[in-house]
């Protein structure tokens, strides 16, 4: 879904979008007040690209959230996993074994948290997992849960196959990203200079708007990259 991560987070999209237009706007006006007049006609094109971009990495905040909270609870879904099976064979109950999992992850805690606050209080136990799991990312840690609040639970045997799925798409994320960045470190100060040197701009102000426009590029492009890369 397109906004799937708004809806996860709680966050409404509306919202998000006024943030970035209101921060991509301020990064216009600092544009403006940086770069002077050192590019010369392309300078109202150039503030309005860095102005999308950040409005893109604005918006692409809770996205890099949500796969943030999805890696951290795939790699807990395992240690849940083989602590669910022995506190089920411990206690032989669905509600004891709920409310003794622990997760050291603070969105797969705060559910647990509730998970466990919502049956002390009377709640049924399949009504309440299936409450907590539309709050969760992973589906490991899902599989978890609704596995142990069947009324015959079973044995959840959760593999690590999720978190290698993102692993991997973060590594072939990398693959394009990392070069991408290394380009713009390569090659921003070459086209600068090379600029500054056919426009025979020699003056300290001059230079020094070329190279806070520099440092601004290379910053852009650290974050894009840091933004599509995908989850650590």
């Amino acid at each position: 879904m397109k906004f799937a991560s708004f809806e996860h987070l709680g966050v409404d999209p509306g919202r998000v979008v006024l943030v970035g237009a209101a921060t991509s706007g301020a990064v216009l006006l600092g544009c403006g007040l940086v770069l002077g007049t050192v590019l010369g006609q392309d300078t109202v094109a150039t503030e309005i690209v860095v102005a999308l971009l950040v409005f893109y990495i604005v918006l692409s905040t809770p996205r890099r959230l949500v796969d943030a909270q999805r890696v951290g609870q795939a790699r807990e879904s395992v240690l849940l996993s083989v602590a669910s099976n022995a506190c089920m064979i411990a206690t032989g109950s669905r509600p004891r074994t709920l409310m003794l999992l622990r997760a050291g992850e603070p969105g797969l805690k705060k559910a647990l948290a509730e998970l466990g606050r919502s049956i002390l209080l009377g709640a049924r136990v399949e009504g309440a997992v299936e409450i907590v799991s539309r709050k969760l990312a992973s589906y490991s840690a899902t599989a978890v849960l609704r596995g142990t609040a069947t009324l015959h639970p079973r044995i959840v045997d959760v593999s690590d196959q999720e978190v290698r799925g993102l692993m991997n798409s973060s590594e072939l994320s990398k693959e394009t990203r990392l070069p991408m960045f290394m380009t713009v470190c390569f090659f921003t100060p070459i086209m600068l200079l090379l600029y500054a040197v056919f426009n025979h701009i020699y003056s300290t102000e001059g230079l020094a708007e070329l190279a806070a426009f520099g440092f601004l590029v290379i910053d852009l492009g650290f974050y894009l990259a840091a933004s599509d890369r995908g989850p650590r």
